[in-house]
């Protein structure tokens, strides 16, 4: 039986997106099925190189039945709009850092999240990579002992 894979919408197909690119595609979990960006030569390389649909607006993003959820890695000052609207339409969030550019954007955007029953994931969480799990998996057997510290330099990959 296989599962199903999470249909992910980019809002924002600049810098932040390229860096997370690599390790949005490798994951099996996740096909990446459409893009939005105001530019249009950015939604042009979108088409090309990942082969999805692609929109001017975030809202016309979001508005897409056929996306789970929406990765927001636009200028920081558009993450609230952008939250607010994918959480409108019912879909999860992941949002890059920083969340918003105040507490009350914050606390609006996890409002929403709540009352659309979404989820909403801010920034680098490692929790999920692959060499995090494994760390994890070892340190539940036990066999090293009890942990004392754990240090990460540079630990993304």
């Amino acid at each position: 039986m296989t599962e199903k894979k999470l249909r992910l919408g980019a809002a924002g197909l600049g810098r932040a997106f390229s860096l997370m690119l690599p390790t949005l595609v490798l994951d099996p979990r996740i096909t990446i099925v459409a893009g939005a960006d105001p530019r249009t030569e950015a939604r042009a390389l979108f088409e090309k190189d990942i082969g999805g649909r692609s929109y001017a607006s975030v809202e016309e993003l979001c508005a897409d039945p056929e996306i789970d959820a929406v990765y927001i890695s636009t200028p920081h000052q558009f993450h609230a709009a952008n939250a607010l609207a994918a959480a409108a339409h019912g879909k999860h969030i992941l949002c890059e850092k920083p969340m918003a550019l105040s507490a009350a954007e914050c606390l609006e955007m996890i409002e929403a999240a709540r009352k659309a029953k979404v989820h909403l994931l801010v920034g680098h969480s490692h929790s999920y990579d692959g060499p995090v799990q494994q760390a994890r998996a070892m340190i539940e057997t036990g066999d090293f002992g009890e942990v004392r510290m754990l240090h990460a330099l540079a630990g993304g990959a």
